[in-house]
């Protein structure tokens, strides 16, 4: 039997065995901490010899304690040339050592944690001017940046620095200059607090961002192929059901010519249906191939606005089209929407597995013959989609594009009527014949990556596209589709007795807190459905959904939304004002408040809704045309002030909206 002091050493030591690291846990090398992630993307680099850390205390714990700089990697799953830098760096056993040697590295998600991923590329976009993915940043143990970029060939070339010789540079400078680089690191986190700061919300809202904008947009119109800017060109959904709903024709004629050259282009999918990412061209022709959910989600939408303005079926078309892909491909089994499709795939008949950007949708001109052996089928093939012996898309540096053909609508069916001197009927058989070959045949290729976490913020853009699909063409299956959805996300997402929504959901386990863009868009989400079905369980889950929003992320002081809670591990709160490829937070939650009060007669959201509104605008007083998702909904601020009136004004200004094809993203 053990004395009482045998007893409680043998206590003590099992209590410091417990809480050590295990000693095969220390023996490991490689990404395999990754492996427990709920991130593909991060399970994606568990092979690599790389030491790798998730995002979390135990790796800068780790930093502090060995005294070394921490290597910040931040990327996503169907980012390309994330997966170019994975194959040629993190793979590379030499690099590795390095980044093991004197770096602790860190990987991120940035669809997983949008908050890290901002606040990086702030800094990013500060010092360099520009920024993208993967983004590549050097702190000191505490995580503030003193270096940062995007992707790093692993030798010098292609304009950039190596990272072999980064590495060994920065390497050295922390040993010699160590101090230098805190100093640095300090001030930079500094200024980034201070350019930070929230703007004075507006005390009255005016026309005057509606006039800037469409004189803004007019200005950077494309009047040849449609879109805004130069290459490379994205869809900016947000900015097309702005000028959707815009009263003046001009601004719907400049939308729908835009889809009309998108939809022709080879950003989608002409066999399988589905936009790809964006254009690297001024023509909409040779894309970036991922498929998100949220351009799915948000193109169709505008798609459904373009039908609501203008009457033409082919709007309503592309929106089934599109909504039926999603509804195919991207839906888990489970319920509720999968995150994005890659753009990297196997290619065909090459048994390494070795993967290429569009491998599953570009065609060279002896995977079409095979595909097509009827001569006449393949001259008409090559003909409608502007295939080429040589190759019809661009090479990009990597050369992966040489020689290949992407499918575009090079001619309609009328033209190939004349061109081949048969009749429209036959002109339509003829396509329907070619379509049935190419996608068998594109059938048998590997199939494509998925990223199959489920994010609460783009389910949410379902829920809202659907419910408005469901009341516009007619088709209650949508609806359903809508409601199944949002029956997932509280189910599976939701923590309703602690009144806690998660960002993600994949393989039964919920990944980090929600931040305020996932409360607001399934919010919205909820109150489509509530408005096509009259069920007042969507509206009281909105409602909870609200309740939280304003509790966690209200700027009480300046109105608006912080993207995160206030007890955030970064430097910064953001207040993100600018939709791009997605929608801001603040936007959604004007459409959100605003709809609310409607709905409820009570005045306090139209008052949120309004100061939310008015921060924007001062936000934004210089670039009003980065925020149209908010300025569909201006019409109706415009009535309203600080104390809001009767809520018949928002009623009569809805309807007016409704009526010309704006009014939301809940139809």
């Amino acid at each position: 039997m053990l004395t009482t002091v045998s007893q409680r050493l043998l206590l003590l030591l099992l209590l410091v065995v417990a809480v050590l690291p295990s000693a095969a846990g220390q023996d490991k090398t490689g990404g395999w901490r990754l492996a427990a992630e709920s991130s593909p993307y991060l399970r994606l680099h568990v092979d690599n010899p790389v030491n790798w850390y998730p995002w979390g205390e135990e790796a800068f714990a780790r930093a502090r304690r060995e005294n070394k700089p921490v290597f910040i990697s931040i990327g996503y799953f169907t980012c390309h040339w994330c997966h170019v830098m994975a194959r040629e760096s993190f793979s590379n056993p030499g690099i590795a050592k390095q980044l093991n040697d004197n770096f602790i590295a860190i990987k991120v998600d940035r669809e997983q944690r949008p908050d890290v991923d901002d606040a990086y590329m702030q800094y990013v976009m500060m010092t360099s001017g520009r920024g993208g993915w993967p983004m590549s940043v050097w702190a000191t143990p505490n995580g503030d940046p003193f270096l940062g970029g995007t992707y790093f060939p692993a030798d010098a070339g292609r304009g950039r620095p190596g990272m072999k010789q980064l590495l060994a540079k920065l390497a050295g400078l922390w040993k010699s200059d160590e101090d230098g680089i805190r100093e640095t690191a300090t001030n930079a986190v500094a200024l980034l607090k201070k350019t930070a700061g929230s703007a004075v919300p507006l005390e009255k809202l005016t026309t005057a961002p509606l006039l800037e904008v469409r004189r803004h947009y007019a200005k950077s119109y494309d009047d040849m192929q449609g879109g805004f800017g130069p290459a490379p060109k994205f869809p900016q959904p947000a900015r097309l059901m702005f000028l959707l709903q815009d009263e003046p024709q001009e601004s719907a004629d400049m939308a729908l010519f835009t889809l009309d050259r998108m939809v022709a282009g080879g950003i989608y999918d002409q066999l399988g249906g589905g936009f790809h990412r964006y254009s690297t061209d001024f023509d909409w022709r040779v894309p970036h191939f991922e498929k998100m959910l949220y351009d799915q989600a948000l193109i169709a939408r505008a798609c459904l606005f373009a039908y609501r303005r203008s009457g033409a079926q082919q709007y309503a078309n592309t929106a089934r089209e599109v909504l039926d892909f999603t509804l195919e491909e991207m839906h888990a089994a489970e319920g509720g929407f999968y995150s994005a499709l890659g753009a990297d795939s196997p290619v065909p008949g090459n048994e390494t597995g070795h993967m290429e950007e569009g491998a599953y949708y570009t065609w060279t001109w002896g995977q079409l013959t095979e595909a097509l052996d009827d001569r006449g089928l393949r001259d008409w093939a090559a003909a409608r989609y502007g295939v080429a012996k040589s190759g019809n898309a661009l090479s990009d540096p990597l050369d992966e594009m040489g020689g290949k053909n992407v499918l575009y609508r090079a001619l309609d069916n009328r033209a190939l009527a004349e061109a081949f001197k048969v009749d429209l009927v036959t002109a339509a058989r003829r396509n329907a014949e070619v379509e049935r070959h190419l996608r068998a045949a594109r059938r048998k290729r590997p199939a494509v990556p998925v990223d199959d976490k489920v994010v609460a913020v783009w389910n949410g853009y379902m829920m809202t596209t659907l419910a408005l699909a469901g009341r516009l063409l007619d088709e209650p299956r949508y609806i359903k589709a809508a409601e199944a959805t949002a029956s997932f996300v509280l189910d599976n997402l939701y923590a309703a007795e602690q009144g806690v929504l998660y960002r993600d959901w994949r393989a039964g386990e919920r990944g980090v807190p929600a931040f305020s863009e996932d409360y607001a868009a399934v919010a919205e989400g909820l109150l489509a459905l509530y408005r096509v079905t009259g069920d007042k369980r969507w509206l009281n889950s909105a409602m909870a959904l609200v309740d939280t929003l304003l509790a966690t992320f209200l700027d009480a002081v300046n109105g608006g939304f912080f993207s995160t809670a206030a007890d955030t591990e970064l430097w910064v709160r953001e207040k993100e004002a600018s939709d791009g490829a997605t929608l801001s937070a603040n936007a959604i939650a004007i459409h959100v408040l605003q709809l609310l009060g409607d709905l409820t007669g009570d005045k306090n959201y139209h008052r949120l809704a309004w100061q939310t509104a008015a921060w924007a605008a001062a936000q934004l007083h210089n670039t009003p045309a980065a925020m149209p998702y908010s300025l569909i909904l201006w019409d109706c601020l415009l009535y309203t002030s600080p104390s809001p009136r009767d809520i018949e004004v928002h009623l009569v200004c809805r309807l007016l909206l409704e009526k010309r094809g704006g009014g939301g993203g809940g139809g």
